[in-house]
């Protein structure tokens, strides 16, 4: 009543007519009444007469049907109108219902209200809310009805889905099969999913796509498996259906196997998938896989997913009209993000597929194989997989040795996946960071080209953290600085408008130049000086630079000078490049710099220099070789040019030279006169070196504090930019200066170094550094005057060599007489704050303690074995005292200088002498194209000497090492970077590339004189009638012959060895190379092969020597070569050629220069690399060893006598035992592994074969184990407990699985099998017994683990027997500790006495070890006395097998 009395009386008709679902309903009158039964629908039917009985009313024209009361009521009052008509039974009444409701949906828009929601009456309070279940859902909740109602569902979607007329209209087929998901009960589930696979067959594209996404919650899980290949086979025949299909099989429960058959057709398509299905078609198959087919799913995904990016090219991009193109490659870049997302997202969920990821991704060890899909994985998997970074790190350094992961290969990446690296981009800074202080080169550089790409196709955000970053590495150790520095420096040049935003990063910089070395300050002033005037917007920058740059070369510290010095120089270059394109349109002659302000203002900056630096000649001489580099490299503005010209001439003539009429100062200290003439001109036309007068002057206070050093210094410097300046104005013609070629010099007369030892300290130190400043004198007339084309000057120029390599031997002779003497400089970059450079020369041996010195190691044993070495100040020696060639050629020079011991001991290292010693240019080793004079007596007559030989491949080969090798090396990161570039300064201007452009040509000499002493070998071995140590053989003529021939095979390896030759864009310089050498075998038929042959050629070109070489040192460095060619693209099997060659190295008997038998610690190197490559290289290295067990080693252990050899492989003696043994172990564990591979897996189609191979691998570990009992020296004991251990883990994880169940049928084989490996475990057991009792460190930390695998062998044989139910064949005991000779020890004796009745047998583990026949007790054992209980007991009579027999 109350209620009533709130409503509001007056209502509008507006009002009354309107319906609101969520508000009480309106007072009703008998107008709204009316008028709603005007709006229900009257249906006379017996579907219209049941449903209204159960209270559903429906409604005329667009509108939700009406129900009176919960639909549970309904259709519980619905079913029993069904069950109990009075006049239809089933299923007639169903037919009927059903039929009315076909009529009742003939119209569209009842059908819409059907399948949509129903209305609850408002008056209704007992319903479960305003809107109800749709009536088709409510029917076919009916079981009765179900069938039927399903049967015209399905029928109309199949009409509709035709009707064209339908398709801008409501969504029929969406709504239909609404109504069919998630049914109370399914009647007939059979009949239902029969219905949806008419469906999915015979429905539009359109309509597929909505049946298919229902069909998980309209089927039920029994019925999955049938949905599953109808799916399949849309899957294959209807590529627009895949997301679709992949979504809903996702959602299927399916048994195993049908999973895999869906797993396997999903795959197979893989690689056809378009871009937009891979990210759907790589989440099913990820999802759906399970942990035991991780592996293998993931393997064939890497190789069939074709990312979209890599279908665009590198450098074609997309024309600014084509909005195609662009829409079409901003969807891939889509693609790509969401592709990656799905892999990241499951890694997250399934922690197993991260490492079947990183796995496959591990396995690819083909260069062509090699993916950029690969890089963006480890990417991807270093966000989602935070705890297995360090294996993706180890990863991705793995790939970039071996050359996988290269320059091109990033740069594609980047390049075609830009977007991937956006989304990626702090796991791509991380990545690149830890690749650049990588300590191994070849993986820094690797970061620098991931860091260059990203600068060059990344946005502007990018580009700022890249700097930023490379910046922040100024805090790392000295090599990432350099590294840093030097991609800076890179950029700047080659991309400097994108550089230029960020020059104010860069000016920060300068602030650190106190705590950098001079390459990195040179580096450094180069990025920014650069920058600063590449733009006029950088003016304030251009004038604190000339501040900082005043201020630096008015300081009084010379290491402030020096930065001033290469700051104005990098200014200076800078400043009239920019100007240069303006100079070159001038046209007049004039040359007054007063034109161009900036000439002006560089010409201001010089007068600046060359004033600050007048009594500093070191800083002079800085300034003017790096002047001279900037010409040489990169070129001035020529009217610059010219200026400067002038002023060094003049300057050069004024302080250097003397007229031949003059006088020179004469000196009380050392008589001086003029030498080294090559001029036919009388002595009053002619011109002198003014050295001696100078050097002996400045000698006096060279080293006070106060003194002023010679402007000698900066006598090289400056001819070196004089000649550089010449040759660039006058188009390579040194016209101008060429009488400096040949005039003399003033030095001290020849007879004073005749009786160096005798003159006084003061005298020595002007003498020596005479001979110092005349070798560089000489050198920089050799390098200015090599390019020279006139037939005198070339003659002059070869005398000035012969000259310079006849002061340098008598420099080398002088300086141990002068311990005292330090050199002066002639490299001016080195950093002032490090450690002097030293010169290596030969320690006094004082009786007994010289051989106390090799049992010290490192810097500290270094120093005192040099206490008689030359050096600057009082630091250790920093240099290396030997050539840095490759591992072999050192080796190579240590065995000469074993067996020149004499010579040795008397002469100074010249090779530790580079900071003190001009560079020699590449362009000298054209002196190699003379024809080599094999007679060391034949001097002159135009040829090539063999000591200028040597001295030439030396420098050449330290060159190309210091270029070609520095990828390989690992660099410390403790020591100083420096060290190495130090003489290189000039070859450091160039690229690796560049330098192979330069340096190919020399390669047809270096061969032409391999084949003049290969023919002089062959020709004296022949008249020897092949006795290697005959007379003659080895003599003081063919010492020099086997230095040369080592010194052109290391040209050869160097070269061929480079990285680089590998690599795409330098394609060109390998087919040039390959053609070089193979002309020498096959003529001009070179010309028209692939590399892939001339490879082949170049192989069998440098094999046919081996047969000529008579020097170990010489072999190694050959198959070096041979190796190098091997890793290129080839035809044939090139390893098995080079093993072939390798077989007949080891199995030659080889002597020293001497002509005694080859011994020593260099040889047993040379010997264990050639074993090393020979094993590595085979096809089958368990084989090889097998025959050098069966062979070589039965030999050796047979012979008698003080050295005891094998005949078969002479290598193979008592010294190089240890190198054979550790070898033969090491490839043992190897080769049994690719044996294992080879076979595949042990099924029972191969069980013998693997049977085989572990037999053949037992028997050759029971030969190397059993060595021990004769030769237990500690360098067998070590690699016998570091490698076995391996071999018996390798038996456990591969060869018993194999014996479990081999034991039934081939139990013979089987027994006999562990019992040869009972015989080497007992001796382990030993082994590890004496390594205890001896104390040996060394040997004691592999006796725990190697403890373990015996008792883990011990317990799995245990477990193989249970497991074929012989348990009671196998008995385990206490092992008596015994030494190595079965001795048992004094201590176990006593207490084996006390305990002798409670213990009995033996063990394998901590056990397994008796050497002794008559003690023959097994530590697996099947006892021979009880062959009835051994008889396997569980099992039936005729079953039984009688293993105890086979022992």
């Amino acid at each position: 009543m109350s209620l009533k009395t709130k409503r509001k009386p007056n209502i509008s008709l507006e009002k009354e007519e309107s319906e609101d679902l969520f508000l009480s309903p309106p007072k009703k009158t008998k107008k709204s009444q009316s008028k709603k039964e005007d709006d229900e629908l009257k249906d006379d039917s017996l579907f219209g007469e049941l449903i209204n009985k159960a209270g559903y009313i429906l409604k005329k024209g667009d509108q939700p049907n009406l129900l009176k009361c919960d639909q549970a009521v309904f259709q519980r009052d619905l079913r029993w109108s069904v069950r109990s008509h009075s006049l239809y039974r089933m299923p007639e009444i169903a037919e009927k219902f059903v039929k009315g409701l076909e009529d009742h949906v003939e119209d569209e828009i009842r059908l819409k209200w059907a399948l949509l929601y129903t209305q609850t009456v408002p008056d209704c309070v007992s319903a479960r809310g305003g809107q109800q279940d749709s009536l088709i859902r409510l029917c076919l909740n009916i079981e009765e009805l179900q069938p039927c109602l399903i049967k015209l569902l399905t029928e109309k979607l199949l009409e509709i889905a035709y009707d064209d007329e339908n398709s801008n209209r409501v969504d029929y087929p969406c709504l239909i099969l609404a109504n069919l998901k998630w049914l109370d009960r399914v009647v007939d589930s059979d009949t239902l999913t029969a219905k949806i696979v008419d469906l999915l067959e015979g429905s539009p594209v359109k309509v597929q796509q909505e049946v298919i996404g229902f069909v998980s919650s309209i089927v039920d899980d029994a019925n999955h498996p049938k949905i599953a290949e109808v799916l399949c086979t849309l899957y294959d025949t209807t590529p627009e259906l895949t997301p679709a299909i992949l979504d809903a099989l996702g959602h299927l429960t399916l048994a195993p196997d049908s999973l895999d058959n869906v797993r396997h057709s999903v795959l197979k398509s893989l690689q056809a998938a378009r871009p937009e299905q891979l990210p759907v078609v790589v989440k099913f198959l990820l999802h759906n896989t399970p942990q035991s087919m991780a592996y293998q799913v993931v393997s064939d995904m890497r190789e069939k997913i074709n990312l979209p990016g890599d279908g665009a090219g590198t450098k074609n991009s997309p024309k600014k009209g084509n909005k195609g193109r662009d829409n079409s490659s901003e969807d891939d870049a889509a693609y790509e993000i969401l592709l990656f997302t799905n892999i990241k997202r499951a890694a997250f969920i399934y922690k197993f597929l991260t490492n079947a990821w990183l796995k496959a991704v591990q396995d690819v060890d083909d260069v062509h194989s090699v993916r950029t899909f690969d890089f963006l994985l480890l990417l991807v998997l270093y966000v989602a997989a935070p705890s297995r970074r360090r294996p993706i790190e180890s990863i991705l350094r793995n790939k970039i040795r071996l050359g996988l992961f290269s320059d091109p290969m990033l740069e594609k990446a980047v390049t075609n996946h830009s977007i991937v690296l956006k989304e990626y981009f702090q796991s791509v800074k991380k990545m690149a960071s830890l690749l650049l202080r990588s300590p191994e080169p070849v993986v820094s550089q690797a970061g620098a080209s991931l860091y260059r790409y990203c600068f060059i196709h990344l946005d502007g955000c990018q580009k700022q953290e890249i700097v930023l970053t490379l910046l922040k590495h100024l805090g790392d150790n000295t090599v990432v600085r350099i590294a840093a520095l030097s991609l800076l420096c890179s950029l700047a040049h080659n991309h400097t408008t994108e550089m230029s935003k960020f020059t104010i990063f860069l000016k920060g910089s300068l602030d650190m130049v106190d705590e950098l070395s001079m390459i990195e300050v040179k580096k450094l002033l180069d990025v920014v000086s650069r920058l600063a005037f590449s733009d006029s917007s950088h003016a304030a920058l251009q004038d604190e630079l000339a501040i900082m740059v005043r201020k630096q070369l008015s300081h009084s510290d010379i290491k402030y000078k020096l930065i001033g010095v290469l700051n104005a120089v990098q200014a200076v270059k800078n400043m009239v490049e920019t100007e240069d394109s303006q100079g070159s349109l001038e046209t007049t002659g004039s040359r007054d710099l007063e034109s161009s302000s900036t000439l002006k203002e560089a010409e201001n900056l010089l007068h600046l220099v060359l004033s600050s630096t007048a009594k500093s000649p070191t800083a002079s001489a800085l300034f003017m070789d790096e002047m001279a580099s900037i010409i040489l490299k990169e070129g001035m503005n020529s009217k610059f040019e010219e200026w400067v010209c002038e002023k060094m001439t003049d300057d050069f003539q004024e302080t250097f030279v003397l007229d031949a009429a003059d006088t020179p100062e004469t000196s009380d200290l050392l008589p001086i006169e003029s030498i080294w003439n090559l001029d036919d001109v009388s002595e009053e036309r002619g011109i002198v070196m003014n050295l001696a007068p100078m050097i002996i002057k400045a000698e006096a206070t060279r080293h006070e504090a106060g003194g002023n050093e010679s402007k000698l210094v900066s006598l090289a410097p400056q001819f070196r930019l004089l000649r550089m300046l010449e040759s660039r104005l006058h188009d390579g013609d040194l016209g101008n200066i060429d009488a400096l070629l040949g005039c003399p010099v003033y030095l001290p007369a020849e007879t004073t170094f005749d009786k160096f030892t005798s003159l006084c300290q003061a005298e020595q130190h002007a003498s020596l550094s005479c001979l110092f400043y005349t070798i560089n004198w000489f050198r920089e007339l050799i390098n200015a005057f090599v390019t020279q084309k006139d037939p005198e000057i070339k003659s002059k120029v070869y005398q000035r060599l012969q000259q310079a390599i006849k002061l340098e031997n008598r420099l080398a002779q002088c300086l141990p007489a002068c311990p005292s003497y330090s050199p002066p400089l002639a490299v001016f970059d080195l950093d002032k704050s490090a450690p002097l450079p030293v010169v290596a020369v030969p320690a006094v041996k004082k009786g007994k303690k010289a051989k106390k010195a090799p049992a010290k190691k490192g810097k500290k044993a270094k120093a005192k074995e040099n206490d008689g070495e030359t050096q600057l100040g009082s630091q250790a020696n920093s240099q290396p005292t030997t050539q840095p060639t490759s591992q072999s050629t050192q080796l190579g020079d240590l065995g000469d200088k074993e067996s020149d011991d004499k010579e040795a001991s008397s002469v100074a290292d010249m090779s530790s002498c580079r900071p003190f010693l001009r560079e020699l240019h590449l362009d000298v080793f054209g002196l190699l194209f003379r024809k080599l004079a094999l007679d060391t007596e034949i001097e002159g007559q135009g040829q090539l000497t063999l000591p200028e030989a040597e001295f030439l491949l030396k420098d050449l080969n330290m060159k190309l090492s210091h270029v070609f090798e520095a990828g390989s090396k690992r660099i410390s990161t403790l020591g100083n970077a420096g060290d190495k570039n130090i003489g290189h300064s000039h070859l450091d201007l160039f690229t690796p590339a560049e330098i192979a452009q330069r340096a190919h040509r020399f390669l047809k000499p270096v061969c032409v004189h391999l084949e003049a002493i290969s023919e002089f070998f062959q020709s004296l071995i022949a008249d020897n009638d092949g006795i290697m140590d005959a007379p003659g053989m080895f003599s003081e003529r063919t010492k020099p012959l086997i230095k040369v021939y080592s010194l052109l095979f290391t040209t050869l390896s160097v070269f061929l060895s480079w990285p680089g030759l590998q690599q795409e864009e330098n394609g060109s310089i390998l087919t040039v190379v390959l053609k070089t050498i193979g002309k020498k075998l096959e003529g001009e038929a070179v010309s028209g092969m692939e590399k892939e042959e001339l490879v082949s050629v170049v192989f069998r070109y440098i094999s046919n020597f081996h047969a000529s070489i008579v020097s170990i040192s010489t072999a190694v460095v050959l198959v070096q070569a041979l190796v190098a060619l091997t890793v290129l693209p080839h035809d044939g099997d090139l390893k098995e050629k080079l093993v072939e060659v390798l077989e007949q190295l080891l199995k030659r008997e080889w002597y020293s220069t001497g002509g005694e038998r080859e011994r020593g610690t260099v040889y047993n190197h040379h010997v264990f690399s050639l074993l090393q490559i020979y094993l590595k290289e085979s096809s089958n290295p368990l084989a090889l060893v097998d025959t050098i067990c069966s062979e070589a080693l039965e030999e050796f252990m047979a012979a008698t006598g003080k050295d005891p050899r094998s005949e078969t492989y002479p290598t193979l003696n008592k010294g190089t035992l240890g190198m054979y043994y550790r070898s033969l172990l090491l490839y043992l564990v190897s080769g049994t592994k690719k044996a294992l591979a080879a076979q595949g897996s042990a099924s029972a189609a191969n069980r013998e074969e693997c049977l085989n191979v572990w037999s053949t691998a037992i028997r050759v570990f029971c030969t190397l184990v059993g060595t021990l009992k004769k030769y237990d020296t500690r360098n067998l004991l070590g690699p016998c407990l570091k490698y076995s251990r391996t071999f018996l883990e390798i038996f456990l994880r591969n060869a018993m699985p194999l014996l479990d169940s081999c034991l039934r049928i081939h139990n013979q084989e089987v027994v006999s099998l562990l019992k040869n490996l009972q015989t080497s475990t007992r001796l382990l057991q030993h082994v590890c017994t004496h390594s205890k009792v001896s104390q040996d460190t060394s040997l004691t930390r592999y006796v725990p683990p190697m403890k373990k695998s015996l008792e883990m062998l011990v317990y799995r044989v245990k477990a193989m027997l249970a497991m074929n139910k012989c348990s009671s064949a196998f008995w385990m005991g206490n092992l008596k500790n015994r030494d190595l000779h079965g001795e048992e020890l004094l201590s176990q004796s006593a207490r084996e006495e006390e305990e002798e009745e409670s213990e009995r047998g033996e063990g394998e583990g901590e056990e397994e070890e008796d050497e002794e026949v008559e003690d023959d007790q097994s530590d697996v054992e099947l006892d021979e006395e009880e062959d009835s209980r051994s008889s396997c007991k569980g099992e039936p009579e005729e079953e039984r097998t009688d293993y105890s027999v086979s022992f």
